[in-house]
């Protein structure tokens, strides 16, 4: 300090208590002709003044720290809606490299035009003291753009008027990404690409809702690949899965651009179409996929074709909702399979009455099981010439629990179906084997007798082992049994497993019979390549014996063959004693039908058997 300048000052100064306070002092001098005589001046207390002071400075240095270690992009935003500043992290993030350049540039205007609108709505809802939040795309100035989370909030004085907005944008794209990704797995098959089943179920109730609002319609095509097990089984999985993935691409470039396809699940898949859809639409879009699926892939070097069954209906010509539309789809698809695969079949009203039958067949059947309810009933088997009775057949039969003893036709579909089939045999073998070793054990010489089995229940591999442990569990000798089987098992596609059983239950000497001969293909060649015992002329052969010379020319040729390859015939559904006479004069010995009697409780054998032994002798 000058020696006659005036001083000022500010210091803490350490008070009796040992407490500080923060004083500012002035002086002035006293001057006379240029002659310092003295000071004179004031000291006052500013401890509060500096204090505030020094922590206003601290706050706008902790804000400006918060702002520059922020990595959301935040904004403080005049009334107008025009940008005051904008911390370092969010000139960053949008790319701004001089901030002078858009200070005071409206907010909106750094938006897509698309959502300039919801910006300009954030802002007067602000303005107006609320807190909204959105998110958007925008683009930035270097780079594609970010998806951003976006809180808009007032900045208001003590007496709570707004003066200014604070808009915090978070950068979500990875978040968004992800999330989208997750959404696209959730709603797609791994292995193709397309649509899973979940997509399918709500883009089907999503168009049947749009074609009652426009009044057009939807069609759909439920398609199942031909025998894609074989596939699998023969050449793996690898190669089922590069056949899925293969058929899925084709089946996209076999519809319109528009129309929807997905994988249900294994090898089922589905097509939806919306507009003015007809059945010639779905049948030619059908006749297309078919077209294109069918022409071979390699993998591994080897062949791989496959065939499809498609069933369709239509929105809102054959169904009121989305889930009838399929059923219905689904319905005609069903039918398809039932008269053999491959081609396009649409739904119509005789086929759900069709299902309903199927539907109530199989449950009926699965109240026999619960119930235990099967029961065999037995048909014999008589010598044409002298009336004894040499076997019998056991046919099935169950008790329904209000309208009493029902045939098989009414469980027929349960055949078609591998647990039930089997559920129903196993309890018909026991019910059967039960029943021999009671007439074994009352002396009775009651011949043969057959049991039938359905194809389905060669489905798995072990056919021959289950009856053959069944027949040493109830003590009966095998060769007591006969299996009944009829062409159709050689022509389903278990046929190597029926191969094997008849095999293996000829070795333990179980007698196999071959029913309904003459009426499927290739009958010969099953004389050669399986092991039968038996041959049984179908009942329809029979029937017109006496007035179809060419029937009666087959019924005889079959006898001979009999003769020739050393098998059993029977004749089945021996109506008249014109027939019966006929048959015998053709060398047949056996048969059976209602001209011998109807089918039998098992009490009703031994008697049977005892009037058959006396008649005969």
């Amino acid at each position: 300090m000058g020696r006659c300048e005036p001083y000022q000052n500010e210091f803490r100064v350490v008070l009796p208590d040992g407490s500080h306070r923060w004083v500012s002092v002035s002086a002035l001098p006293d001057l006379k002709d240029g002659q310092l005589l003295g000071w004179y001046g004031t000291c006052a207390d500013v401890h509060d003044r500096v204090v505030a002071q020094q922590a206003l400075r601290d706050s706008e240095q902790l804000h400006r720290s918060i702002l520059e270690a922020s990595a959301d992009c935040i904004k403080v935003i005049d009334l107008d809606g025009r940008i005051e500043l904008m911390n370092p992290p969010g000139q960053k993030a949008i790319g701004i490299e001089v901030m002078d350049d858009w200070l005071g540039r409206r907010w909106p205007e750094l938006w897509p035009g698309e959502s300039r609108e919801v910006v300009e709505a954030a802002l007067d809802a602000a303005r107006l003291g609320n807190v909204v939040r959105f998110s958007g795309y925008c683009p930035i100035l270097c780079g594609e753009g970010k998806w951003w989370d976006v809180v808009v909030s007032p900045i208001s004085n003590d007496c709570g008027v707004v003066q200014r907005i604070l808009a915090i944008s978070r950068d979500i794209t990875r978040e968004r990404e992800a999330a989208e990704q997750l959404k696209w797995a959730s709603e797609h098959d791994a292995l193709t690409s397309l649509p899973n089943r979940r997509a399918f179920q709500s883009r089907l109730q999503a168009a049947t809702i749009r074609s009652m609002e426009a009044g057009t319609s939807v069609g759909l095509l439920l398609i199942d690949l031909d025998h894609f097990k074989y596939v699998n089984d023969s050449l793996g999985h690898a190669a089922g899965d590069k056949l899925l993935e293969a058929f899925g691409a084709r089946l996209k470039e076999s519809i319109r651009s528009t129309d929807f396809v997905a994988r249900l699940g294994g090898d089922e898949f589905a097509v939806i179409l919306e507009g003015q859809i007809t059945e010639h639409t779905l049948l030619e879009t059908g006749e297309s996929v078919l077209q294109r699926v069918k022409q071979p892939m390699t993998f591994n070097g080897r062949m791989m074709s496959v065939g499809a069954s498609i069933g369709g209906a239509i929105f809102p010509d054959d169904a009121q909702n989305a889930n009838e539309l399929f059923n219905n789809a689904d319905t005609a698809l069903y039918a398809l399979k039932e008269r053999g695969r491959g081609g396009t079949k649409m739904f119509h009203q005789h086929l759900r009455e069709e299902a309903q039958k199927v539907a109530t067949q199989l449950t009926q059947a699965r109240i026999a099981v619960s119930e235990n309810s099967v029961e065999p009933y037995y048909q014999q088997k008589v010598h044409l010439g002298t009336g004894e009775v040499r076997g019998f057949e056991a046919l099935l039969r169950w008790h329904h629990p209000t309208r009493g003893m029902q045939m098989p036709e009414t469980v027929a579909e349960a055949f078609k179906d591998y647990e039930l089939a089997t559920k129903i045999g196993d309890l018909m073998h026991r019910r059967v084997l039960a029943d021999m070793r009671a007439w074994l054990r009352q002396g009775l010489q009651f011949g043969v007798v057959a049991v039938n089995a359905a194809p389905a229940e060669f489905l798995r591999d072990d056919f021959a082992e289950r009856l053959l442990f069944k027949v040493q569990e109830y003590g009966v000798p095998p060769d007591l049994l006969e299996l009944e089987v009829t062409e159709h098992v050689f022509y389903d596609r278990t046929s190597n497993h029926v191969s094997r059983a008849l095999a293996t239950l000829n070795r333990a000497g179980v007698r196999v019979a071959l029913d309904d001969f003459g009426t499927g293909y290739s009958s010969l060649s099953h004389l050669r390549d399986f092991p039968v015992d038996v041959l049984k002329i179908d009942q329809s052969f029979v029937a017109r014996l006496e007035d179809d010379p060419e029937i009666a020319a087959i019924v005889a040729a079959v006898i001979d063959l009999g003769a020739r390859l050393k098998i059993e015939v029977v004749a089945e559904g021996v109506e008249s004693a014109r027939q019966r006479q006929l048959l015998r004069e053709q060398g047949c010995v056996l048969g059976q039908g209602h001209l011998f009697g109807r089918a039998i409780r098992p009490d009703e054998v031994p008697p049977v058997l005892t009037k058959a032994r006396l008649i005969a002798a």
